[in-house]
């Protein structure tokens, strides 16, 4: 006798009978944890030879035989695009997408020239679902709902959705080969990025891309290397899986995955961002340590042919000194914020040292060492406000010691004699010490990128920030006044910037009598 069904089953078989098909067959009750957005295909209200597809791909999937893919002849905008980019010598796109319809043995691909952001569809709707059997680790297979739309990872097609592969799907297929960048970073950390949010299936984001794998970082240890990846799948978001891989020591092509991460099912959402203006991370009761020296933070070296190096790195602060922890690009604020850096998290401080370019603003990215970018958690407004306080207090000290070191004199009248000469003598040593900085500016700006180049720029930071002289300092500012046309300055400022090239570098013995700014006597105009 046949089972009797109730009122709400038969009116879901009508609207599957009339077209709707698998789009609207759909439970929300499966026998295992599903990703955001996807929901089981009711089979009791399918039409019968759509049942009998679903049955099928099941079987198949029972017996744990690969579901069978084939592809379609591309629609004719496809070929015509393809056409037109080899005319050119350019790629159409940057993705091969594929609308997909399910057989009774496993999928026809029918590659298109876009993706799923097409007008009409919706956060939550992205268009027609295929059935895809899913089995579960007891071995029980349930068939989910899954929005048509495939690309191209690697050679082999997976479900834009999930990064599932479509002749197996189930689990998000592997990180996509990668070479070790630099001697020693063996250990890649890898994420895979869903975008489905807060229970929405997405297809693409804003600018056309997809839920896919992103490298995070590299790293010189598998504990490091485990401890971001474990960071990342502690919280229930947009991390899906991480995966540790390790790479040979000769940077060879073979690398394997060593750990894999996975949210737990009840992993707790992840915690809101501070918003502007509210503290990020906790301070520990501790003082900040002092940064490290530039010698301490230097970059490895890159392997021949990697263009773009990931040359951003966290160090931590372990209680006794500094060290790398990762090397990204430019994601440490993330990494900290994952790990919790802080009071009560693996690390109490934290750094960002970058590659730095100094002449950004006139769009000139040549790269001159490294310099510090963010600390980590971030600086309270009286921290930041002691930290400048202290620089300042560093700079005039510095002078004070140039003052006495290179005038032969006591630190104590070296200091007196800044106090004496005022303004107009600060001033004076201002302009001395401009004339050496345009010079080595000069030669810098002449140089490629390289290490002699950045070691002119250390010069400039030492002159700026230390008051050290480089070597030849008079020559090579008094060289730099001869080659500056004196059509835009008088020759007496001319003569001026040499004295006070002079004043900077051997400060007179009797500064009075020689008439430097700020000690002339009033007779002498002063």
């Amino acid at each position: 006798m046949p089972k009797k069904q109730s009122t709400a089953a038969k009116k879901a078989r009508a609207a599957a009978r009339t077209g709707a098909k698998y789009t609207t067959a759909l439970r929300h009750t499966a026998p295992f944890p599903l990703p955001p957005g996807l929901h089981l295909i009711d089979e009791e209200t399918l039409p019968d030879g759509k049942r009998l597809v679903v049955e099928s791909l099941r079987a198949v999937v029972a017996e744990g035989r690969p579901l069978t893919v084939r592809t379609a002849e591309p629609d004719p905008e496809v070929v015509e695009a393809r056409m037109r980019a080899e005319e050119q010598g350019i790629a159409p796109q940057w993705k091969r997408w594929a609308s997909v319809e399910a057989a009774v043995d496993g999928y026809v691909l029918r590659e298109t020239q876009y993706g799923p952001n097409r007008s009409g569809y919706t956060s939550t709707s992205r268009g027609p679902r295929v059935p895809v059997p899913v089995r579960g680790a007891d071995g029980t297979v349930a068939v989910v709902g899954m929005p048509e739309w495939a690309w191209l990872h690697e050679g082999r097609w997976i479900w834009v959705h999930t990064g599932w592969p479509v002749d197996a799907p189930g689990r998000i297929v592997d990180p996509p080969q990668e070479f070790s960048p630099a001697p020693g970073l063996r250990w890649q950390v890898a994420v895979w990025v869903d975008l489905g949010h807060e229970g929405q299936v997405m297809g693409e984001d804003y600018s056309g891309g997809t839920s896919n794998w992103q490298t995070v970082g590299w790293c010189t240890s598998r504990d490091d290397a485990r401890l971001i990846a474990r960071a990342y799948t502690a919280h229930r978001g947009h991390y899906a899986r991480a995966d540790v891989i390790e790479h040979g020591t000769d940077n060879g092509i073979v690398s394997y995955t060593t750990d894999t991460y996975l949210p737990a099912p009840d992993a707790p959402p992840r915690p809101r961002p501070p918003a502007l203006g509210e503290p990020r991370g906790t301070l520990a009761d501790s003082p900040r340590p002092a940064s490290p020296d530039r010698s301490e933070v230097p970059e490895p070296a890159w392997y021949e042919g990697v263009t773009h190096p990931p040359n951003s790195s966290l160090i931590v602060w372990t209680g006794t000194g500094w060290r790398t922890l990762v090397w990204t690009d430019w994601q440490s604020a993330n990494i900290a914020a994952v790990l919790g850096i802080g009071a009560g998290g693996p690390y109490e401080w934290a750094e960002e040292w970058g590659s730095r370019h100094p002449d950004r603003d006139l769009h000139d990215w040549t790269q001159e060492g490294r310099e510090l970018t963010h600390r980590f958690p971030e600086t309270t407004y009286q921290e930041r406000s002691k930290l400048i306080d202290a620089m300042r207090r560093a700079r005039e000290d510095a002078l004070v010691d140039a003052l006495a070191d290179r005038g032969r004199l006591p630190r104590t009248q070296a200091a007196a004699r800044l106090a004496q000469g005022g303004e107009d003598y600060r001033r004076l040593l201002d302009v001395g010490q401009a004339t050496i900085s345009r010079a080595l500016h000069t030669a810098r700006r002449a140089l490629p990128e390289g290490p002699e180049r950045t070691a002119i720029r250390h010069a400039l930071d030492d002159l700026m920030n230390r008051h050290l002289l480089p070597a030849d300092a008079e020559r090579i500012a008094g060289e730099q006044l001869d080659r500056e046309i004196e059509s835009t300055r008088s020759p007496e400022a001319t003569a001026w910037c040499r004295r006070a090239v002079a004043e900077y570098v051997s400060p007179a013995p009797d500064p009075a009598a020689d008439g430097i700014d700020g000690f002339r006597s009033p007779s002498t105009g002063g």
